[in-house]
């Protein structure tokens, strides 16, 4: 990670935990722990020091984790520092409380080494958004002060006038490159090129935000004796929707983890809690109603069948010299407020033949209104294009699919995000 340094709290009555912690801790880049075996002293210490992340445990005899919690969270200033609670315990009434308390994540004990550390970046990648856009922030305050009182006074000079109109300038050329940065941090989350190579005999992936950040993801990873490939739609776009990428990630990998491999339907109902969790949007606490649409396919080398999963999200499978079919997925999306807590998915298997092409798409291609027509460029108007298309080398497709987006799309301005992907699969061992 590429980011600030950062102070960890770690909180447990347990010294061998506090020295697993510590060293787990210390492996990431620019992480520092900072330990107590007194919840007490830990939190005389937060009061006039800031941490980054507070890791703290249920059960302790002098102060357990819940009022630690809420004690923490009654000091000024610490609303917005994520805290995890470590507990052996999975009673759901625990973690329940612990969240009305202001917990961020929970970690189950024993730790999971790996775990800890993957939820250790994510975390600190949503903190270190949270410092940058604290300063932003506090350049624009100081900005618009300037502004404020300069037409209060009535004295402005012109030569102050373009100073005020340069800071200006200088604060929103700062915002452009924080989302800048928050681009590239994004982009560091997508697949390496070369697991794509690996996966599939020919590929393309045409994923394209609206803005310079975005709310479309895709993940190409191993899964058990297969690897998983996924496309997922985020609501928003823009610095929204990025936030809900980083988000969304967070809860499919913990739930890769969770979940059996092979078992799509349980990943996407694992999924479903996890980011419904996050947002609180399975209690009443929460305000927002975010989630995804997301399309995930399992391959297996060497199997005549792919599995595929999707929550209001297709498949669509263009067999040699064969009309082209949509698999659909389930209606219900990920993590939704209006969508329960125990939602169930659905999974097919899907013939794999050696020149079958697959593709997925999110709704920026499909829902994209052309300036001639008024229309939606639509499943109907793609599957024809892939059948004609589906034979010619994979990046040439890309260019063609953009290619009728652009002349589709003419005058109109981009609504969304667009990502389309294609690809041939090996089917050697």
């Amino acid at each position: 990670m590429n980011m600030d340094s950062f102070r960890i709290v770690v909180i447990d009555d347990s010294r061998s935990v506090l020295t697993l912690l510590a060293r787990l801790i210390q492996t990431v880049d620019g992480c520092e722990p900072v330990p107590f075996s007194d919840p007490l002293a830990a939190l005389e210490w937060c009061k006039d020091q800031e941490a980054d992340l507070v890791i703290v445990d249920y059960i302790m005899p002098v102060m357990n984790g819940l009022g630690f919690i809420e004690a923490f969270r009654r000091l000024p200033e610490r609303s917005e520092i994520p805290i995890v609670m470590v507990t052996g315990s999975d009673a759901q009434t625990v973690r329940y409380m612990a969240l009305q308390e202001g917990a961020t994540d929970f970690l189950n004990k024993p730790i999971d080494n790996v775990e800890f550390v993957t939820r250790l970046k994510n975390l600190l990648v949503l903190r270190q958004h949270f410092k940058e856009t604290r300063k932003r922030a506090e350049i624009l305050r100081q900005a618009k002060e300037e502004v404020d009182r300069a037409f209060a006074e009535l004295r402005v000079t012109h030569a102050e006038l373009e100073k005020t109109r340069d800071s200006l300038a200088e604060a929103f050329s700062v915002i452009e490159e924080s989302i800048l940065y928050a681009s590239n941090i994004q982009r560091s989350l997508l697949p390496h090129v070369d697991i794509l190579n690996q996966t599939f005999m020919d590929h393309f992936i045409y994923w394209d935000p609206r803005d310079m950040v975005g709310g479309d993801i895709y993940w190409c990873r191993p899964w058990g004796e297969g690897v998983l490939f996924a496309l997922g739609d985020c609501t928003g776009h823009g610095v929204p929707g990025a936030f809900m990428t980083l988000i969304v990630t967070g809860a499919f990998e913990r739930a890769c983890s969770e979940v059996v491999p092979g078992e799509l339907a349980l990943l996407l109902a694992r999924t479903h809690q996890l980011v419904q969790i996050a947002l609180k949007q399975n209690s009443d606490q929460g305000e927002s109603d975010d989630g995804m649409e997301l399309g995930i396919c399992y391959i297996v080398a060497g199997q005549t069948r792919m599995r595929y999963a999707g929550a209001r999200f297709s498949l669509f499978v263009c067999p040699a010299g064969s009309t082209p079919f949509e698999v659909k997925g389930d209606r219900k999306g990920i993590g939704y407020r209006r969508v329960p807590y125990t939602q169930e998915f659905a999974q097919v298997d899907v013939d794999v033949a050696a020149e079958t092409r697959y593709y997925m798409s999110t709704d920026g291609l499909i829902d994209q209104v052309g300036s001639a027509v008024r229309r939606g460029f639509g499943k109907v108007r793609l599957l024809d294009l892939i059948g004609r298309i589906a034979d010619q080398p994979m990046a040439e497709q890309m260019a063609i699919i953009r290619k009728h987006l652009v002349e589709h799309q003419g005058e109109e301005s981009r609504r969304d995000d667009v990502s389309v992907v294609g690809f041939r699969l090996r089917l050697e061992l």
